[in-house]
């Protein structure tokens, strides 16, 4: 093996088995030996100007791979939000952002376009350049539901894998007139700051949207009562200047025994201290939404 077939193939292996012509000539490789590798197998050719090494599997990050180097992209929205794990992410085809005002095309592979991604928006997963899960978070709101916007920061503030100080910085910097997703990530900012702490469930997301929604006050979220500090305990949702606490109740949950005993003991703590609880069930919050928002409004009341 010669040195400079030696070194294209370093460079790709480097480079989660890409390497596109154009990288592989300036590392002194003729096109004519390039093309000859190809038939020979030593190269596949993916997309034209891009090659990849043979058993290199995912068709997905392959995809991934050869746009963001033939491109000079980097992996966003969707695509992003899987790589960083965000849970309730949508499938999407591979998608991508190039960093400025070109037309591209790339067969199978969503592009998007962008003035305003700087290397502090990008981190590294694996050898492919991926927005950070903040600018993840902010590039989604152009793309998903409201619903899902929801859920999906929800379980990524829970996760850990979103720091909300950060996306709040991040957003300071992105936001202007005129740019998609703007004015419902400052919603979503603008509910979480001061006393929000991600709930740890669905669940508890949903009940939490439908109070929003229904245009009550917002209460506490995982909120730590001093009568439970013998017990490490917390609730889900809390309205402390009523002594009022919010439950959700997860049958699955709930149906373990231990769960069920702690759960009567923290109502009984709960009673002894003054405080009031409502409980409801997942097909309180989905089916019978008016009742629930009913009964709250009803407890904030008296």
């Amino acid at each position: 093996m010669g040195e400079k077939t030696r070194l294209i193939i370093d460079h790709a292996r480097a480079n989660g088995g890409i390497i596109t012509t154009r990288e592989a000539q300036a590392l002194g490789m003729d096109r004519s030996v390039l093309a000859r590798m190809v038939s020979d197998g030593v190269f596949r050719r993916l997309q034209r100007g891009v090659l990849a090494l043979p058993g290199i599997d995912s068709a997905h990050a392959l995809d991934l791979a050869a746009a963001c180097r033939r491109l000079e992209a980097v992996v966003s929205h969707q695509s992003a939000g899987q790589l960083h794990h965000f849970e309730g992410v949508p499938w999407s085809p591979p998608t991508i952002t190039v960093p400025h005002r070109l037309t591209n095309r790339f067969p199978g592979v969503h592009i998007h376009q962008s003035t305003d991604i700087s290397d502090a928006d990008v981190v590294s997963i694996g050898s492919l350049p991926v927005t950070s899960p903040e600018r993840t978070i902010i590039d989604l709101a152009a793309v998903i539901s409201d619903r899902r916007l929801d859920l999906v920061l929800d379980r990524a503030l829970s996760s850990g894998i979103v720091d909300l100080t950060k996306l709040s910085e991040v957003f300071t910097g992105l936001a202007r007139r005129g740019k998609p997703g703007t004015t419902r990530v400052r919603r979503l900012i603008e509910q979480r700051e001061g006393r929000y702490v991600p709930a740890d469930s669905v669940l508890e997301s949903r009940l939490l949207q439908l109070i929003d929604a229904s245009g009550l006050p917002l209460p506490y979220t995982q909120f730590r009562p001093a009568w439970l500090v013998p017990t490490n305990g917390r609730v889900d949702f809390a309205y402390p200047e009523h002594q009022l606490i919010i439950e959700g109740d997860s049958r699955k949950w709930h149906l373990l025994m231990k769960s069920f005993e702690t759960d009567r003991h923290r109502d009984n703590q709960a009673q002894l201290a003054g405080w009031r609880i409502l409980r409801f069930t997942w097909q309180d919050i989905t089916e019978r939404s008016d009742y629930v928002v009913s009964a709250i409004r009803t407890a904030l009341s008296t």
